[in-house]
């Protein structure tokens, strides 16, 4: 039976999670992650991009700048979420994604692949999760990533919007089968991802009341 996060001593604070949520959520983490590189273009060197431009070599600095000129605007409507343009005028937001658009992503990269680890580490089954502050902050983004791409799939905009959607679909369980015909499957579909969506805002509510 999952538990919600709660403290423990020295600062640390775990959860626990049943085998199929911890793989069901790492699966979305790595999703996600791959969405964002697939959508952005991301080399499979942007990690080391970056760790170059923090270099103390001027050559390295230099290099690093260069490859951050490459960020692309998001075309994925869940991306654009992520990744908003900073100004209504394109040629001012074309300069943000060039100038911060690689470290805004390596960082979300990054606490998804915390996220992902540090479930993947507990093994398979029911077991606990134990985070230290740093790894708890990065779980924190990383839920919000991936609220936020779910929430896109599910057409939420809004709060409220959830409580819509969650609505029909209660509506729609109670439609006789003959009615869905073949949307059944994507219903099924839906219903997944409300029971994920519902399962990372109640893991970020408890990590929120903890933190």
């Amino acid at each position: 039976m999952a538990h919600a996060f709660r403290e423990r001593p020295e600062g640390r604070i775990a959860c626990r999670l049943e085998g199929e949520e911890k793989a069901v959520i790492a699966q979305v983490a790595q999703e996600v992650a791959d969405l964002i590189r697939l959508d952005l273009g991301i080399r499979e060197d942007s990690v080391q991009v970056r760790e170059a431009s923090r270099s103390e070599d001027p050559l390295e600095r230099l290099e690093a700048e260069f490859a951050s000129l490459e960020a692309q605007e998001p075309t994925d409507p869940a991306i654009r979420r992520l990744f908003p343009a900073a100004s209504e005028q394109e040629d001012l937001a074309a300069e943000f994604r060039r100038f911060g658009q690689q470290d805004l992503v390596s960082a979300k990269l990054e606490d998804l692949a915390v996220f992902e680890d540090s479930i993947d580490s507990t093994g398979p089954g029911t077991t606990e999760i134990e985070l230290d502050p740093e790894q708890a902050m990065s779980w924190l983004r990383a839920l919000t990533t991936l609220r936020i791409v779910i929430a896109d799939r599910l057409g939420v905009q809004r709060d409220g919007d959830f409580e819509t959607v969650r609505m029909l679909q209660q509506i729609a369980e109670r439609v006789p089968e003959a009615v869905l015909e073949d949307e059944s499957s994507e219903t099924a579909g839906g219903d997944v991802m409300i029971a994920i969506y519902e399962l990372l805002s109640w893991l970020q509510e408890s990590l929120i009341r903890c933190l």
